[in-house]
């Protein structure tokens, strides 16, 4: 049954519209008022409005908007009678309640107590159970303290058939709940065992922080080194990340989020104080992966050990959307030859986890490297298959700035003309075989949102900069002339300081005394756009990090070009610089 119209308004004044979507997201307040990126669509910048007062939202890029109710739906895939049940609970306000969706309730509720109710026994049999001996060993032999048993709720699964199954049974368990939750399995003639046994259990939770299933490792005997719940109505894992619960706030404060290959190099990133790591749970890394995590950063760094294995899972086909396109900075970070982020911690070397990510390299240049490093360039016709596949790469990239800028490098390393490396990336484009033939992915038959890149004869960033300078919302000293492509921008630009200069801040500026005509008639026609104005910071953002990539290509041809013998000193300082703009995080 519906909640009369009193219950519903009740709930929407008792629920906080801006906390329901911190749980999923990240906001800030800009001015007095709330913006988020948009979990509903790809985004670069965060173009949701919230209003907690009214409790609305919307989002100025795919145009989704609603009320407390409407969220729950869209993000919990729940029916609005379910979502109403969701907000009272969270309220403390008691309604009448349809019976069925009441029903699947209190069913997800008991498997979510079924799985944390296994976690504590698990838990419970590692810290004094009397065959857990050797996995307390292993524990301390990894230097995991107590303290760290009790963070990430660490647990053994005894080499019992039914030692789970008569624990949740003797809690009160029934055995569709044990199997529905994924603990236990059917064999013979319907007999249920344990589903994990003889392992070192992993908790798993969700952003919400529930427990939902667990990764299992094998500590001694035959059989695969880690085993994963299987899919349950709880456990998706491709919608998963191990400890993603436990450091997004930290990936949201710092803007960086770190995806590594195990649970123990997350655990080892928190015990080197950098609470930023992130793993699957049994699967490849994929696109719902980088959704989920670009909710609460746009840079991602993937961390992985330098053998073959963990280096290629960063490059592996083409499942993941280029850089651009998933409005993510999407970076690669190799650990030291040999070791993986717990070999490092373990060692007492964790400083060097910092410097590897400090020194991520972006993911195409990480994959030109690596494809260029395939062939001896020192061969004509070596460089022209690396010239070939070099471009096929590059011209998968959607963004024109970045493409010329890739194609620099390439052109330094394979000794080619950069003009004829130009012309065949965008040759490649045109024709499709760069994969750029087919436009933007859509999201929900939406156009995906990538954020301020080229656009026409001017750059969009150039353009709202220019905007937010007319309009007296732009942070001045930041602003450089230097730091525009479109000459006729640059010299507005510097005629917009001139005049600003005296002006308070907030203050627009008048165009009235603007006398060149073709500039006036730019600054006009951007003065009266309805294009939606990205924040200052973000386009700001966007055009010093062109300038530094640039700077950082220019530097690798340089080096390139040096014999670091002969010319030593000059190598050196370009060397210095290079590793400066890389530890900046650019």
């Amino acid at each position: 049954m519906a909640a009369d119209r009193d219950d519903l308004e009740r709930i929407r004044q008792a629920v906080n519209l801006v906390e329901l979507f911190e749980g999923v997201t990240t906001v800030r307040k800009v001015r007095g008022s709330f913006k988020a990126l948009c979990p509903f669509h790809t985004e670069k910048t965060p173009s949701m409005s919230i209003d907690p007062v009214r409790g609305l939202y919307h989002c100025f890029g795919c145009g989704v908007g609603g009320d407390v109710f409407t969220f729950v739906q869209e993000t919990q895939g729940l029916s609005f009678v379910e979502a109403m049940e969701v907000l009272a609970d969270r309220a403390g306000i008691v309604i009448r309640r349809d019976p069925r969706a009441a029903q699947q309730r209190e069913r997800r509720s008991r498997l979510v107590e079924a799985v944390a109710e296994a976690g504590r026994y698990y838990q419970d049999r590692l810290k004094s159970a009397s065959d857990a001996g050797h996995a307390r060993s292993y524990v301390r032999g990894r230097n995991y303290g107590v303290e760290v048993v009790d963070q990430f709720e660490l647990g053994y699964a005894p080499d019992q058939s039914e030692a789970l199954v008569s624990h949740l049974r003797g809690k009160g368990h029934k055995d569709s709940d044990i199997l529905a939750a994924g603990l236990a399995r059917r064999v013979g003639r319907g007999r249920l065992i344990d589903q994990m046994r003889g392992r070192l259990m992993f908790p798993i939770h969700n952003v919400r922080g529930e427990m939902v299933g667990f990764g299992a490792r094998l500590l001694r005997g035959e059989g695969p080194k880690y085993l994963n719940t299987p899919e349950t109505p709880l456990y998706k894992k491709s919608e998963l990340l191990y400890g993603l619960d436990k450091a997004r706030s930290a990936i949201s404060r710092e803007e960086l989020g770190v995806v590594v290959e195990g649970y123990t190099d997350v655990i080892a990133f928190h015990l080197a104080d950098l609470p930023l790591a992130v793993a699957t749970c049994g699967t490849a890394l994929g696109e719902a992966h980088f959704d989920l995590l670009r909710r609460f950063s746009s840079r991602i760094v993937l961390a992985f050990d330098a053998d073959a294995a963990g280096a290629g899972a960063a490059v592996r086909g083409d499942d993941l959307r280029i850089t651009s396109e998933l409005g993510l900075d999407l970076r690669v970070a190799m650990m030291p030859e040999g070791r993986d982020p717990a070999d490092l911690v373990f060692e007492d070397k964790g400083d060097l986890l910092r410097d590897a990510v400090d020194g991520s390299a972006p993911i195409t240049e990480f994959r030109l490297n690596r494809l260029l490093g395939q062939y001896n360039l020192g061969e004509r016709n070596a460089r022209n298959q690396a010239l070939k596949a070099a471009v096929e790469l590059i011209a998968r990239h959607p963004d024109t700035v970045a493409r010329h800028q890739h194609a620099v490098y390439v052109a330094a390393r394979t000794h080619m003309e950069v003009d004829l490396v130009l012309a065949e990336i965008e040759r490649n484009a045109t024709t499709g075989r760069g994969g750029r033939s087919q436009g933007h992915p859509r999201a929900h038959g939406r156009p995906a949102v990538t954020g301020p890149v080229a656009s026409g004869p001017m750059d969009r960033s150039e353009r709202d900069v220019l905007r937010h300078l007319m309009a007296g919302t732009a942070e001045r000293e930041r602003v450089k002339p230097e730091l525009f492509d479109d000459d006729q921008a640059a010299e507005l630009v510097e005629w917009l300081l001139e005049e600003g200069k005296h002006l308070e801040e907030g203050t627009p500026i008048p165009l009235d005394r603007l006398k060149d005509q073709a500039m006036s008639a730019l600054a006009h026609r951007l003065a009266l756009t309805d294009a939606p104005l990205e924040p200052f910071d973000d386009v700001m953002t966007h055009l010093e990090r062109r300038k530094v990539h640039r700077r950082k290509n220019e530097l690798l041809v340089m080096l390139g070009e040096m014999d670091p013998i002969q010319d030593q000193e000059a190598y050196s300082q370009a060397r210095d610089e290079l590793l400066a703009l890389q530890k900046e995080g650019f």
